[in-house]
């Protein structure tokens, strides 16, 4: 854990917004470098900066609807929250996913060419967030005696930021380096995402997320993905994304 990388008089750099916004810089670099050039770039930037401002509203607000009531009245009001910590990747997700809807309701243009681009960029980008995850502390893992255990707030416990991390940074470079159909990636994007996080809610440690009943908000929203990815799948042609 190593949440301060370099502190002066003057200047204290965290690690968790740093990697945050290394995330998102490389992600804008995936997405306008996979954009085709007839693509006009006005419609891309609103694109990108749209889903950007949305999941990070979508992000914090899913936060707000899982944390214990008591310390939502802690932070609402702080700057800090806002600006810092306490994003849920699936608010983020839904947030991006309703400002898609509003693009297209506009008549702007969203075909498969330019939303393509937004999958590679979002696995990488997502993974590097992870990584400040795991220097903040954040998002830790139950305590475990395997070999690959690492020693957060005062226990041996399951690296599930990295494990999380090293599993979308792969399934990132498998989605810009396979030949297959853009609307099969998608697919298995999605189908990837909602077993990985299955799993590593699993071997989380941190009580902050809350239960939905048995599972954790984040395992419920995975299932859907699971069957979105399987529907999508097999529907002949996506009418919304078709070229």
């Amino acid at each position: 854990m190593l949440p301060i990388l370099y502190q002066s008089p003057d200047l204290t750099l965290y690690a968790y917004p740093l990697m945050m916004g290394l995330g998102w810089g490389v992600a804008y670099q995936i997405f306008f470098g996979l954009l085709p050039q007839d693509i006009p770039r006005r419609y891309a930037f609103l694109l990108y900066w749209g889903v950007f401002l949305f999941a990070w509203f979508g992000s914090k607000i899913l936060f707000l609807f899982t944390v214990p009531q008591e310390i939502t009245k802690d932070i609402l009001m702080q700057a800090s929250f806002w600006m810092g910590g306490g994003f849920v990747f699936y608010g983020g997700l839904i947030g991006g996913v309703l400002f898609l809807v509003l693009y297209r309701s506009f008549g702007l243009p969203l075909n498969l060419k330019i939303f393509w681009p937004i999958v590679p960029a979002l696995a990488i980008g997502h993974g590097i967030g992870r990584i400040g995850c795991a220097l903040a502390g954040c998002c830790y893992g139950d305590v475990t005696d395997w070999l690959w255990g690492i020693h957060l707030h005062g226990a041996d416990r399951h690296p599930t930021q990295l494990l999380e991390a090293g599993s979308l940074l792969l399934l990132g470079f498998y989605l810009l380096k396979s030949r297959r159909p853009k609307q099969v990636l998608i697919c298995h994007y999605l189908l990837a995402y909602g077993i990985i996080r299955l799993i590593i809610e699993a071997l989380r440690g941190d009580v902050i997320r809350g239960l939905w009943g048995p599972l954790t908000p984040s395992q419920w929203i995975s299932i859907l993905l699971i069957f979105a990815a399987v529907i999508v799948h097999f529907r002949p042609k996506n009418p919304v994304l078709a070229n």
